[in-house]
């Protein structure tokens, strides 16, 4: 018998069992009804300062990253985002082989099981990129280069397009051959360009024009002016722009004339400098911020 606080508890092996089982029965519907709840598809831009890192889930819990820049804390942020019971991304797409969009991918495959990483095929080698290499290797992670052509399936209804690169990508510089991928769930619709210049937006308008129309469009290279040009934003034609980049940083992203071209198509710019984390979620209503 334990006595404390005027309650007298009763400490049997039945006791036990009876408690344990209440405890799992709990812990069961809990998991249950987190996984029953969750939108068709939710997207975070996470603030990790002049980086990139964008983590998606659908209902059915598959995941993706879209870059995980920003180190150790960009890696303890998405573990976070993760059921204990399941620390598990299943696609890892890193655009481009700049420490800013993949040096927190070696530090999250320490505690999270990653099943596929996609990238631009980049023949750039950084001290980051042997990182990268080794890691994937020591952790018997697939790896392959994202193309053209290809599409991610990461439910029944949200489906991730690639759209570039549709070449091999080792005579282009790093920015350029960024891979540009296409959220989808229904009618709605997310668009990734990496940090790709003007002239790989102005080809890709000449390729698809109106088909890269989304709702919600991730600046290009963190909000330069070296990108987000007004060719490929009429083709967008964006309701949200979000702008990843750190506070006060040295490059000045965003940059006015980017800010400039998001007014001239009637976007609404976010920004993870003032904003923090920003969070959408896709239904079949349409696409609501939430955060």
């Amino acid at each position: 018998m334990k006595r404390g606080l005027g309650i007298a508890v009763s400490c049997t092996s039945y006791t036990i069992a009876v408690v344990t089982l209440l405890t799992l029965n709990i812990l069961v519907y809990s998991i249950i009804f987190i996984e029953g709840s969750r939108p068709p598809l939710t997207i975070h831009y996470l603030a990790v300062g002049q980086a990139d890192a964008t983590f998606i889930e659908t209902a059915t819990g598959n995941r993706m990253l879209i870059d995980v820049g920003g180190g150790r804390s960009t890696a303890d942020t998405v573990a976070g985002l993760l059921p204990f019971y399941d620390q598990r991304i299943d696609v890892v797409l890193v655009t481009h082989p700049h420490s800013d969009h993949m040096d927190g991918l070696v530090a999250l495959l320490e505690y999270v099981d990653v099943g596929l990483v996609l990238d631009s095929g980049s023949g750039h080698t950084t001290g980051v990129v042997k990182d990268y290499l080794i890691a994937l290797e020591e952790n018997n992670v697939d790896k392959i280069y994202a193309r053209r052509g290809m599409i991610v399936n990461l439910s029944r209804e949200v489906k991730v397009y690639i759209l570039f690169p549709d070449r091999n990508t080792r005579a282009l510089d790093p920015d350029n051959a960024s891979v540009w991928a296409k959220v989808k769930h229904g009618g709605n619709s997310f668009l990734f360009t990496g940090d790709a210049f003007v002239a790989i937006e102005e080809y890709m308008v000449d390729m698809d024009g109106e088909r890269l129309r989304s709702d919600v469009f991730q600046a290009g290279h963190h909000g330069s002016r070296t990108s987000n040009s007004f060719d490929l934003l009429n083709s967008v034609m964006p309701e949200y722009v979000v702008v990843s980049a750190g506070v006060n940083n040295r490059y000045g992203h965003p940059h006015s004339e980017a800010l400039e071209a998001f007014e001239y198509v009637g976007a609404e710019v976010l920004e993870t400098p003032n904003d923090g984390n920003i969070v959408f979620i896709s239904n079949e209503h349409g696409i609501e911020r939430i955060k």
